[in-house]
C-alpha cells in the first residue's frame, strides 16, 4: 500500500472512532438517557396512609432570627437554647427569661428547683430567675453533651463524643458513667455515628436511652445496666431509616415513645414494647432530607416539635376523632 493510502486509511480509523465516541457520549448523556435502574428512590416510602394520622398541628410558634439547638417543656412554659442563649417563653411565644450564654446550649432540661443547660462540653445549672447555681466540665475535649436526664436524684449527661452517659448529683459531684455494654457478647455498647444522642425518664421512673446506630431504644438502670430494648430497622413507616435514627425521643404518660427522625423527617408514636400506634407527623410536612425535630410533651400529652429548619415551635394535638 502507497503512503497515500495508508495515510488515508488511518484518517479513516480516526473518523470512524471520533463517531462512535460522539455517538456514545449524546447516548449516555444526563438529558437524554432513561431513568437509572440502579437509582436508589425513597418517594414510594415517604406516603403515609392518613389512617395512621392520628394527630393534627393546631398551632406554631415563629422564633424569629435566633438559631436554636434544644428545648424542654414544663409547666406550661417553653425552654429553648441555642446559639449563646437561654430562653422561656411562654405557650403563646411571649418572652419570660432570657439568660445569655457565652458559649451555645445544646440540650435543656427545666424542673422545679432549677434549669439545666448542657451545653457542648459544660453543664450549667440556674435558678428560675436566671442566677447561675452551679458549673461544671466533664473531664475529655472530646465530649459533646447532646441529652440530659434525672432519675431518683441523679443528673444522667448523654456524651455522643465518647460515646457514653455521665452521672453526677445535681451539684457536680462525679458518680461514674457507662457505655451501654452488657455482659453478652451481642451487645456492642452505644453506637454514635452522629450528633443524635437522646435519652428520656418516664412516669414510671425508667431510663430510656436511644441508641441510633442500632434503631433502638434502651432501658437503663441506675447503674448502667441493661434491662431491655425493643429495636426496628425499615424504610417502611414502622421502622427507622438512615445511618442513625431515631435522633430524638420523648414518652407520653402511658409510656408510650414519641420518636423523631432525620433524613426522611417524620414523627411518629410508638408503644412501650416498640409497635407502631400512629404517626404525628409525616414527611411531608418537613423540609426535604432535614434535621430531626427535638420533640417534647407536656401534662397533657401534646406533642411540641422544635422545627430547626424553618425555626418553629409546631404543636400537634390528638385528632378529637381518635
Amino acid at each position: 500500500m502507497s503512503k497515500k493510502g495508508l495515510s488515508i486509511l488511518i484518517v479513516a480509523i480516526i473518523v470512524v472512532i471520533i463517531g462512535i465516541i460522539i455517538i456514545d457520549f449524546i447516548g449516555n448523556n444526563a438529558l437524554n438517557r432513561g431513568g437509572n435502574p440502579y437509582e436508589y428512590n425513597v418517594d414510594e416510602y415517604k406516603e403515609v396512609d392518613p389512617s395512621l394520622i392520628h394527630y393534627k398541628e393546631t398551632k406554631n410558634i415563629a422564633l424569629g432570627d435566633i438559631i436554636p439547638r434544644g428545648m424542654d417543656i414544663f409547666k406550661g412554659d417553653i425552654y429553648i437554647t441555642g446559639e449563646n442563649f437561654l430562653k422561656v417563653i411562654g405557650i403563646h411565644g411571649v418572652q419570660k427569661l432570657n439568660i445569655s450564654l457565652e458559649e451555645s446550649g445544646i440540650c435543656v432540661l427545666a424542673r422545679d428547683e432549677f434549669i439545666i443547660a448542657g451545653l457542648e462540653q459544660e453543664v450549667l445549672i440556674f435558678d428560675h430567675m436566671g442566677k447561675l447555681i452551679n458549673s461544671w466540665k466533664p473531664d475529655t475535649e472530646t465530649t459533646y453533651i447532646t441529652s440530659l436526664a434525672i432519675l431518683n436524684n441523679i443528673l444522667f449527661v448523654a456524651d455522643a463524643g465518647n460515646r457514653r452517659v455521665l452521672k453526677y448529683t445535681t451539684e457536680g459531684n462525679y458518680l461514674g458513667e457507662f457505655e451501654g455494654k452488657s455482659e453478652s457478647d451481642d451487645q456492642h455498647g452505644f453506637i454514635i455515628p452522629s450528633p443524635h444522642f437522646d435519652m428520656v425518664v418516664n412516669e414510671f421512673d425508667e431510663l430510656w436511652i436511644v441508641n441510633p446506630g442500632k434503631h433502638a431504644i434502651e432501658n437503663y438502670n441506675e447503674k448502667g445496666e441493661l434491662r431491655g430494648f425493643w429495636a426496628s430497622s425499615s424504610m417502611n413507616i414502622e421502622g427507622f431509616t438512615g445511618c442513625c435514627n431515631p435522633a430524638e425521643i420523648a414518652v407520653l404518660s402511658n409510656g408510650s415513645f414519641v420518636t423523631s427522625e432525620k433524613g426522611m423527617v417524620r414523627i411518629k408514636i410508638y408503644s412501650q414494647s416498640g409497635e407502631l400506634e400512629s404517626v404525628v407527623a409525616a414527611p411531608e410536612k418537613f423540609q426535604e432530607e432535614g434535621t430531626a425535630p427535638d420533640v417534647k410533651v407536656d401534662e397533657n400529652d401534646v406533642v411540641y416539635a422544635l422545627d430547626f429548619d424553618r425555626k418553629l415551635i409546631r404543636v400537634f394535638e390528638k385528632k378529637l376523632s381518635e
